[in-house]
């Protein structure tokens, strides 16, 4: 075994979003390689658990799930411990993804007693807005920060951020001196097909991911019932975790008078679809005021771009350059700037937006190749001894 994996939850787990995602195609590309891995996460998904043999990362990769119960969305169950020690005392290193839920916080507490060297993508948990929303309203959380995750991350060889701002987010809590790999996540650009321009009247928007504050969605839908034309659609994907802010969500559908569709839950294969039906798709997070920004990089913008679609995104996450690449558009988190953006893309004809398109799925091929972005990743990891790690390898920089 050359790593262990910890992980909440693991593809074909639906319903819990990025982080499965992004250790699905890290793990894929790590097997692509040939390196061998052993992978400990939970059997929960919101369609029934998962088996052992669901799990299809490659042959190199020895699976091993626990029993999920209880708090499923952090991954509780008490099997956790002796799989996670198991895996711990057998495996030279580790990567855990996530920080303070079940799993991860017990890999990384077993890692620090028994002197195994790892790494923790912190997948959005430090950003920065996010951090203060914690300490000002969940002093429990901020007291388990404080004593626990902190102290774990500070012993890692390196602690793997996606964007500047969550790498700034991180250096806020741990200091300076902390040790920040910063690599975006990949996007295997294999699994999408460029669809043509979609047909219709109107411009077609949509939305990926959770309805919930942290994602803004709602603040971007009141900017856009202020801007549609009588033609233009959006359409929402995605769960709701938060029952009041759904009922607002709701509330807002109606004044749109059929304009709006929401979808929720979708396979793979149906979000494939609403993306080839859609010209833009939207990314809001941190739009609303009290939310804060927990979104450090959002997998579904990758996937977008690799479906040929250009995006349009709030400032302050991974993408702030893409307007500049030409492929898709930024908005400043303040309704203004995304009535402004919401204008611009009213105004943009197919041959632009084709060429937009074709500037999306470019960018992913070259710039987030899932293989050699995990190169990196597995570099740091395994071939530079922490003692002697310089922080100039790993400090990382801007990757437009």
């Amino acid at each position: 075994m050359d790593v262990g994996i910890v992980t909440t939850h693991v593809p074909p787990a639906k319903g819990y979003g990025g982080v499965s995602v992004t250790c699905g195609v890290l793990t894929k590309a790590w097997a692509e390689r040939g390196h061998n891995m052993a992978l400990v996460a939970t059997d929960e998904s919101i369609d029934g658990r998962l088996r052992e043999e669901d799990v299809k990362l490659g042959k190199q990769v020895d699976v091993r799930l626990y029993r999920c119960y209880g708090f499923r969305r952090w991954g509780f169950g008490l099997r956790a411990i002796p799989a996670i020690f198991k895996l711990c005392w057998q495996a030279p290193r580790l990567y855990i993804h996530g920080i303070a839920t079940w799993p991860s916080t017990l890999a990384a507490v077993f890692c620090v007693l028994l002197r195994r060297p790892f790494m923790v993508a912190v997948h959005g948990g430090l950003m920065p807005e996010h951090v203060a929303l914690i300490r000002r309203q969940k002093p429990h959380k901020w007291l388990f920060y404080k004593r626990l995750t902190f102290p774990t991350l500070r012993r890692a060889i390196a602690v793997h951020c996606t964007s500047d701002t969550e790498a700034m987010g991180v250096t806020d809590v741990l200091g300076k001196d902390a040790r920040i790999l910063l690599v975006p996540n990949g996007i295997d650009s294999r699994e999408f097909q460029v669809a043509g321009y979609p047909q219709g009247q109107g411009t077609q928007l949509c939305f990926l991911g959770h309805v919930q504050q942290e994602k803004g969605i709602n603040a971007f839908i009141r900017a856009w019932l202020k801007t549609r034309r009588p033609n233009d659609r959006l359409v929402v994907a995605g769960r709701s975790v938060d029952g009041a802010y759904f009922e607002e969500f709701q509330d807002l559908l109606a004044q749109a008078q059929g304009a709006i569709s929401y979808k929720g839950y979708l396979p793979v294969a149906d979000v494939k679809q609403l993306l080839a039906d859609s010209h833009f798709l939207v990314l809001p997070s941190g739009l609303e005021e009290t939310g804060g920004m927990r979104e450090n990089f959002g997998n579904v913008v990758a996937e977008a771009m690799a479906a040929g679609r250009p995006v349009l995104v709030a400032k302050g996450l991974a993408w702030d350059h893409l307007a500049s690449y030409g492929a898709g558009l930024v908005f400043e988190r303040n309704e203004t700037s995304v009535c402004a953006v919401l204008r611009q893309t009213q105004v943009v004809n197919q041959a632009t937006w084709q060429e937009m398109s074709l500037r999306s799925r470019e960018y992913v091929e070259q710039q987030l190749d899932p293989v050699k972005l995990g190169d990196k990743v597995w570099k740091v990891l395994t071939k530079i001894d922490q003692a002697k790690l310089p922080q100039s390898l790993i400090e990382g920089s801007s990757y437009e």
